[in-house]
């Protein structure tokens, strides 16, 4: 059996799970009431309380069509040697059939795939051990991604599709500046699951990489900032690294038509 969890009571997603073809499964509510889904098993929990073997967390703008669930549960089945399974998004790239946590990396960070929470479902077990949090307690979907795929690589569902509809965007005028340090968060711990030695990207690649995603915080932040930020780096220790740090920085400002002062 499967357990998904709904952070909170979500009609839309709900009625879609009324129609699985598949039943085999339980649904576990963060928050909220339900009252008019008689036809579905729920229950009050989150999913550290799940007792199924697989688990899958359904934020709003998630959309499971009908074969959502018996996708899961037949790739589970074949496939048992995986610790996270994927169902591609409608309308976004596909993932490989197997995704090791480089080539996710590069599919989701370099690349901007967007990867929710809502998309991956978790071997319970794996989740429970690895799952990495935010600082207000959160799942990091990313980190927790990496995490429970660092031995076995990401499994594709064949054929899964789920409907994806990204949060609004915030009117807050500081949201983007948010949205740029989260960035560089996960770019930090990125350094730390991946290590010096074995880091998807080249030195070069990698400050460059880094570098342009600092920029963009200019000019909420100033230049003797953005030097800080990329000077606390893994990859821009060392006074020859710093160095080239500082010109990937104001190369990166450059290309805005910016200059480091």
């Amino acid at each position: 059996m499967i357990a998904i969890v709904l952070t909170k009571a979500d009609d839309r997603i709900l009625s879609a799970l009324s129609f699985q073809k598949c039943k085999d499964f339980k649904v576990y509510l963060t928050s909220g009431e339900v009252e008019e889904y008689p036809i579905l098993e729920v229950q009050h929990g989150s999913w550290s309380q799940v007792q199924e073997e697989v688990v899958c967390i359904l934020e709003p703008g998630a959309l499971p069509g009908p074969d959502f669930v018996g996708r899961i549960a037949k790739a589970v089945r074949r496939h048992p040697g995986f610790d996270v399974y994927h169902v591609n998004l409608t309308g976004e790239k596909a993932f490989p059939r197997k995704t090791k946590t480089k080539e996710l990396f590069k599919l989701s960070v370099l690349g901007e795939v967007p990867a929710p929470l809502s998309s991956f479902i978790f071997r319970t077990a794996t989740l429970r051990s690895k799952a990495v949090f935010k600082a207000d307690g959160t799942l990091d979907t990313l980190p927790t991604v990496f995490s429970c795929a660092a031995v076995n690589p990401v499994r594709n569902v064949w054929r899964g599709r789920l409907e994806w509809q990204a949060p609004d965007a915030s009117t807050d005028p500081m949201e983007g500046d948010r949205k740029v340090k989260e960035k560089i968060e996960l770019l930090k711990w990125t350094e730390d699951f991946f290590g010096d030695d074995d880091y998807p990207l080249s030195v070069g690649d990698q400050l460059q990489f880094f570098a342009t995603e600092v920029a963009k915080l200019y000019p909420s932040y100033s230049g003797e900032d953005l030097k800080t930020l990329m000077a606390g780096f893994q990859v821009a220790q060392g006074p020859v690294r710093k160095m080239r740090a500082t010109s990937a920085l104001k190369s990166a400002l450059k290309k805005r038509g910016l200059e480091l002062q």
